[in-house]
């Protein structure tokens, strides 16, 4: 008899690209940090296993994402972001092969100036924070400063092997 043996999961990565926010020219972007994917009740891989048993509460479209001021770890057991502080609605999305990718864009006058930490994406949510159900939540592996005449963009990629 031949075992099968996978090795299958749900990781995802982000990066942060800063921009001039009257030139567009890209002034900075972070390394890709891990982040980690939920898997509480009502979020992230939960998330995906009602879908596939059928229950269509929630839509499983990621539509928003907030950054925010907390510090703490995340866990898998988190609902929301520490201190969401800003939400910016999905931008683009794309999937190659096994591989979702996002953009989250937050203007120059929607982010205020000021040192950010912490990231999360949302399924279902509407343009006020911590709206939805949480998918993922990352905190950035340095901090995040934005300063006036900055737009930020945060890329988010979701990998399924």
């Amino acid at each position: 008899m031949n075992a099968i043996k996978e090795q299958n999961g749900i990781r995802g990565r982000i990066r942060i690209v800063t921009t001039d926010a009257k030139t567009g020219k890209v002034l900075r972007a972070s390394p890709w940090s891990s982040n980690l994917v939920m898997s509480g009740t009502n979020t992230g891989k939960d998330l995906i296993l009602d879908r596939l048993n059928g229950d269509d509460t929630y839509s499983l479209n990621i539509t928003h994402a907030d950054i925010g001021t907390g510090t703490a770890s995340p866990a898998t057991s988190d609902t929301a972001l520490q201190a969401a502080v800003a939400r910016a609605a999905k931008v683009t999305g794309s999937v190659f092969g096994n591989v979702l990718s996002m953009q989250f864009f937050f203007s120059d006058a929607a982010l205020a100036n000021g040192t950010y930490h912490e990231f999360g994406s949302f399924v279902d949510g509407s343009s006020g924070t911590g709206t939805g159900q949480i998918f993922n939540r990352a905190l950035f592996g340095s901090a995040y400063t934005k300063a006036s005449g900055e737009d930020t963009t945060i890329e988010l990629d979701i990998t399924i092997t």
